[in-house]
């Protein structure tokens, strides 16, 4: 198990890619079927915007707690996938 989470390059890579794939499309999903709804994240939304906004509003909001969940989460399946598909022997 220490090997699977041991910090490597391409498992932080993998990790960033699967959270910015996930997010766009995710994202892309939401705003074809909801026009005015602007999510980023995936499994939890860490950030939401939402419009028109008039002005002087605020027409958004983000949870950091959520945003570290989502990295934790693509993080220990960055590990998972590395482990099967690398032998163990990533980065």
């Amino acid at each position: 198990m220490k090997t699977i989470l041991k910090p490597t390059l391409l498992k932080i890579a993998l990790a960033i890619v699967l959270l910015a794939l996930s997010s766009y499309l995710l994202r892309m999903y939401i705003t074809s079927t909801i026009s005015d709804t602007f999510p980023w994240g995936f499994p939890l939304r860490f950030y939401l915007a939402w419009g028109p906004c008039p002005p002087d509003e605020t027409c958004s909001e983000s949870n950091f707690i959520f945003l570290l969940i989502d990295i934790v989460f693509w993080y220990m399946i960055s590990g998972l996938l590395t482990s099967k598909f690398a032998g163990g022997k990533s980065g």
